[in-house]
């Protein structure tokens, strides 16, 4: 999606008016709110006045399973689009960023967040163990301190809640 400076859509894909639809709903004859690009948007633009040091992005869900990634970026001015300030991407979430997040929602430890998205990546006890010199007994403990913060009794279930990949 392109943005003029005041906000203003110049152009916009159609996977990025379904994302949108999905994102805030609007009657089929109407153009879906690119609310969350606004937002991003927004964002660069405070970042770039130091008013606030946060990156221009956003991670949104949405719906069961499925989430998205908004990202902005200031373009140069081009003579066939007119005054363009903001380039906005919309892009499905990887499962590892869903992980991450899940991990931080869920208050896990540096070193449990550290084990899930090793776990989610596909590894087992033993590579786990292994790979972050600590005993298998050890991964153990950390994966039942995990399951009691997520409400979860297998590993399975943890991976498909984390990555929303039911």
């Amino acid at each position: 999606m392109l943005l003029t400076d005041d906000l203003q859509v110049l152009t916009q894909t159609s996977a990025t008016e379904a994302y949108l639809r999905t994102l805030l709903p609007t009657d089929a004859d109407r153009r879906a709110v690119p609310a969350g690009a606004y937002n991003v948007a927004a964002q660069l633009v405070a970042l770039e006045a130091g008013i606030d040091l946060h990156p221009p992005w956003a991670r949104v869900h949405l719906r069961e399973g499925v989430w998205a990634t908004l990202r902005a970026d200031r373009l140069e001015s081009s003579s066939n689009l007119g005054p363009v300030a903001f380039a906005v991407t919309i892009e499905p979430t990887p499962a590892a960023d869903r992980a991450s997040f899940f991990a931080r929602v869920i208050g896990l430890t540096e070193r449990e967040s550290e084990l899930l998205l090793h776990l989610v990546r596909g590894s087992d006890t033993r590579t786990l163990a292994h790979g972050l010199f600590m005993s298998e007994h050890t991964v153990q403990d950390h994966f039942k301190s995990i399951f009691a913060k997520a409400g979860l009794n297998s590993r399975r279930n943890l991976i498909a809640r984390a990555t929303g990949v039911m």
